[in-house]
């Protein structure tokens, strides 16, 4: 049985028994997996707080061959994320984004990307005020559904190829269908969902910037009517991908800008 070591994400714990957990990690080597944390309930765990949410950790774990789940070995914390008196919307956010990762990427598929994405969206996190977590929900979602590959490319009419660059001056917009396809103005015959000049550029800072830097911009009140549409588009090719809507949606409702 190989030994693996790698550093992780903690997204998730569940009841195994009466002493053990199943833990779902997102490793920076070998991508998502599930282990059994054997003695992990029990009063003097070793684990103690290292399988708290988004907790960052050094993991090494047993696997053995066509076993589903792991064996963890030991589970060393790099960083934590959790802290008392840690608002409600910010632990929201968080389990959203644990459920976003879960749902889109497959066990045992490498995505560094993806890794490097939640640390970064969890440093930003850390840094934001209440004003600026809705900013960093649409950006994660964004790039939840680039990085998994269901983004469409707005760039170009999904039906004649015409390059799309909405200008408020000739009131011109991308018109999206339900399947998110991009159609231009002539082609869509105005049916469809309209993404404006406004919205359209932020996507593009969500897809040139850092997490920290777009939820930044939102201190700016234009960027606000712009991110609640940016979101309906996204929770909805979101929802049509995973066709439902995640546990942790309601989190939405709490975040909407007034």
């Amino acid at each position: 049985m190989p030994l693996h070591e790698t550093d992780a994400f903690v997204l998730r714990t569940f009841t195994l028994k009466e002493a053990d957990k199943v833990c779902i990690f997102f490793t920076r080597e070998t991508g998502k997996i599930r282990g059994v944390a054997h003695g992990a309930r029990r009063l003097r765990s070793r684990y103690g707080a290292s399988l708290e949410l988004f907790t960052e950790v050094s993991l090494r774990y047993l696997q053995k061959e066509n076993k589903e789940l792991v064996s963890v070995s030991s589970c060393e914390i790099i960083r934590s994320r959790f802290f008392e008196g840690m608002s409600s919307e910010i632990l929201g956010v968080m389990h959203y984004f644990a459920e976003l990762v879960i749902e889109f990427f497959p066990d045992h598929e490498p995505n560094e990307k993806v890794y490097r994405l939640i640390g970064a969206a969890l440093d930003a996190i850390d840094t934001a005020s209440p004003a600026q977590l809705p900013a960093l929900v649409r950006y994660f979602e964004i790039w939840m559904l680039k990085l998994s590959g269901f983004f469409p490319d707005w760039r170009h009419c999904g039906l004649c190829g015409r390059e799309l660059t909405p200008e408020p001056s000739r009131g011109s917009s991308i018109w999206l269908t339900n399947e998110g396809l991009p159609q231009c103005t002539t082609c869509s015959g105005q049916m469809g969902e309209e993404l404006h000049a406004a919205e359209w550029r932020l996507i593009q800072e969500i897809l040139t910037q850092a997490p920290a830097a777009f939820a930044a911009r939102s201190r700016d009140l234009r960027v606000v009517n712009p991110l609640g549409q940016i979101g309906y588009v996204a929770t909805r090719l979101i929802n049509r991908v995973l066709e439902r809507e995640l546990k942790s949606f309601e989190v939405l409702d709490r975040l909407k800008p007034d």
